[in-house]
């Protein structure tokens, strides 16, 4: 008669025991000092061995050999307890005897001597189903049960005991075994069997089985069975209905690069499937943190199949870290909010949208906001303009700059004019009101350092409005306002703050508001100097250039002596991680590129140094193996990179703002309404 998996390959001894060596290792050597407790309690989860080692520890207490920690397995006493026929070892189901008339007639038996064996054995299995009124019953024989009496309790719910119980009892926890053994096991029970089985067919089963080699045993019976006396990987997904992974990854892939055609056609497809998107989001969270340990911790990352490794591998390569942290925010935010959702895939597809939309910003992207002008009015009568520079904010972002305009002065209600707080000249009589021109742009218009386009601008976005209209619209898009003088907006470009003393940088950088107390002139020039230095950087040369060639570093020869743009184009060209990129733009590298060469650095970066150190010095000498790597910590009063990228970004701008005021369509609105542009974004 065929016998199941499970049963046939159950271990009988602590050698065939799979995993759980603590409590083999500690039972052993109670069984061969012979101090035997008189009451144990194995606890763990369903299918990890807790009634297995209570039935090995009772063979191995009524061995005919003697009390051993290896049973003969030939004696009348090992077979019988094999066999489950062993008359001595009392196996009782709680769940099923809960009165307290079952447990005082299980106690009336217990001063009597074993009929067969050396110790008479309770095994109780899930314990925990006793009432309150059994267990008060058990404590007294518990305590001071007689000699030939052994108590064996099972459970999956530990804190369902009382602790008078427990603290009566030497306690075992059984931990959930790895995938990396349960493989190993039905692999080799695979082979006793003669079954043909994948490789990838089997670690699918093993992880399924969330820790239980008994499930897993039972899913490899069925496997069997569904695949007609083989196990391979597509039956075992079919059978037990896994979503493939490579669509997660393709998920992963297809928002990393933007594509949305593709990212349609996996939504359509989970729509098709009718797949439970909750295990969906929740693969695609672990999948992220897989890829997390991947780039930073690879000994703690999760074994998998070969096929599965090397996808895992390639999307490790692809995206950074700073863009892993957000999806993975972004993916657990999403899980916490899917029940909120009037459907699971609503909320499943509003996770997929913000994982589409939002990203960090990159190395040499360039974000300028402005606040929001909620109308434009054609100008009444000149207006004095309020000198408003002590009111400016500044913020300033390591790799973005964000300039806020002055607020506009607003119009006179009344003719007269009014008297200023301050002295100033008398004003005009303002003339006649004329009917109010409202101007809203419904798309932003953005310039792409890509390819040097206007993206988004609709002409029938400009509509004309009442005078007096109340509604206003908010909007983050390009808006074009009456100026009545060009005023000058000073601008300060602070140092970047100051990086973390962890490893890596903060994937999302603050914006601190700088005031003029607040600068740190060792790495910030002024203004003036920056603009005219950033003026008569090759003029003539870069008239015509677009933005994203005035971003682009000049190609450097790397021989000879180190010097600012020597080192500025190796570490920005470089593999370096973005915290030793983010180190190395603070100082400047002198001496030979191959031999000796000294890094200086400010002191304030000591502590971030001493933990990146190491990767640096390796970058240089993998490319120089001559490299002597040493480092000065002094202030820095020349340029160095950060610097030298602040003055490109601002050059960047103000040239992608020429540009944009030479399109037609921009020209003719900036004439016809005397207005500016407004909320310019330079994206590389």
């Amino acid at each position: 008669m065929y016998q199941v998996l499970a049963r046939k390959y159950r271990p009988r001894n602590f050698n065939e025991l799979v995993g759980q060596n603590h409590v083999s290792r500690a039972l052993t050597s109670a069984l061969e000092r012979g101090r035997l407790h008189h009451a144990y309690l194995f606890t763990g989860t369903r299918g990890v061995g807790k009634t297995t080692i209570a039935r090995i520890l009772a063979k191995c207490l009524n061995c005919e050999t003697g009390v051993t920690s290896t049973p003969c397995e030939v004696c009348a006493t090992c077979k019988a307890v094999n066999e489950g026929r062993f008359i001595d070892l009392i196996e009782i189901d709680a769940a099923s005897r809960t009165k307290v008339e079952d447990t005082r007639e299980l106690l009336d038996n217990v001063p009597y001597a074993p009929t067969q064996g050396r110790f008479k054995v309770y095994l109780i299995d899930e314990v925990h189903m006793l009432s309150t009124h059994s267990f008060n019953a058990l404590l007294k024989t518990l305590e001071e049960p007689p000699e030939h009496v052994k108590f064996l309790f099972a459970t999956t719910d530990p804190q369902k005991l009382p602790i008078t119980v427990i603290s009566r009892c030497l306690q075992f926890t059984l931990r959930p075994l790895a995938v990396d053994e349960i493989t190993e096991h039905l692999t080799a029970i695979l082979n006793k069997e003669h079954i043909e089985a994948d490789q990838d067919a089997i670690w699918q089963i093993a992880e399924s089985a969330q820790g239980s080699l008994r499930d897993a045993l039972s899913l490899t019976d069925q496997a069997i069975a569904y695949g007609q006396g083989a196990v391979h990987h597509q039956d075992v997904k079919d059978m037990l209905g896994l979503i493939d992974r490579t669509i997660i990854y393709d998920l992963i892939l297809a928002i990393h690069q933007n594509q949305q055609a593709r990212v349609s056609q996996l939504l359509l497809q989970f729509r098709q499937q009718a797949l439970d998107v909750s295990l969906v989001l929740d693969q695609l969270v672990s999948t992220l943190h897989e890829l997390a340990l991947l780039q930073y911790l690879p000994d703690l990352a999760l074994k998998y199949s070969e096929e599965i490794n090397q996808k895992i591998l390639q999307l490790s390569k692809l995206i950074s870290a700073q863009d892993l942290q957000l999806y993975y925010q972004i993916a657990c935010k999403g899980r916490a909010e899917l029940q909120l959702a009037v459907t699971q895939e609503q909320g499943f597809e509003m996770t997929v949208l913000r994982l589409l939309a939002f990203r960090p910003l990159t190395l040499n992207e360039v974000t300028v906001t402005a606040t929001p002008v909620t109308q434009i009015t054609a100008p009444e009568a000149h207006q004095p303009v309020q000198d408003s520079s002590t009111e400016n904010q500044f913020a300033v972002q390591q790799e973005a700059v964000s300039v806020e305009p002055e607020p506009e002065p607003e119009p006179e209600p009344e003719p007269e004019p009014e008297p200023e707080p301050e002295p100033e000249p008398e004003p005009e009589p303002e003339p006649e009101p004329e009917p109010e021109r409202i101007i809203q742009n419904e798309n932003v218009m953005v310039f792409d350092a890509a390819d040097g386009q206007l993206i988004g601008l609709d002409h029938s976005a400009i509509h004309q409005q009442n005078a007096h209209s109340s509604e206003f619209k908010e909007s983050d898009e390009v808006l074009i306002f009456p100026v009545e003088e060009q005023t000058e907006v000073t601008q300060i470009i602070n140092q970047a703050p100051e990086p973390n003393v962890k490893a890596e940088p903060e994937l999302f950088e603050e914006t601190f508001i700088a005031t003029e107390q607040q600068i740190d002139n060792q790495f910030a020039m002024p203004v003036v100097d920056v603009v005219q230095q950033v003026e008569t950087m090759h003029l003539a040369d870069q008239a015509n250039l677009m933005p994203q060639d005035i971003l682009k570093l000049r190609e450097q020869v790397l021989e000879g002596e180190w010097n600012l743009d020597k080192w500025e184009y190796w570490f920005r060209n470089s593999e370096l991680s973005p915290a030793v990129q983010e180190l190395a733009q603070h100082g400047i590298m002198q001496g030979h590129i191959n031999g000796s060469s000294v890094f200086h650095i400010p002191q304030k970066y000591e502590g971030m140094l001493s933990q990146l150190r190491q990767a640096l010095e390796d970058a240089l000498k993998s490319q120089w193996p001559n490299t002597q790597f040493n480092v000065q910590y002094q202030d820095i009063d020349s340029i160095t990179p950060f610097t030298m990228q602040v003055m490109r970004k601002e050059k960047a701008f103000h040239r992608a703002v020429e540009l944009l005021q030479q399109e037609p369509a921009i020209k003719s609105l900036i004439e016809t309404f005397d207005g500016e542009l407004q909320n310019i974004q330079l994206k590389s």
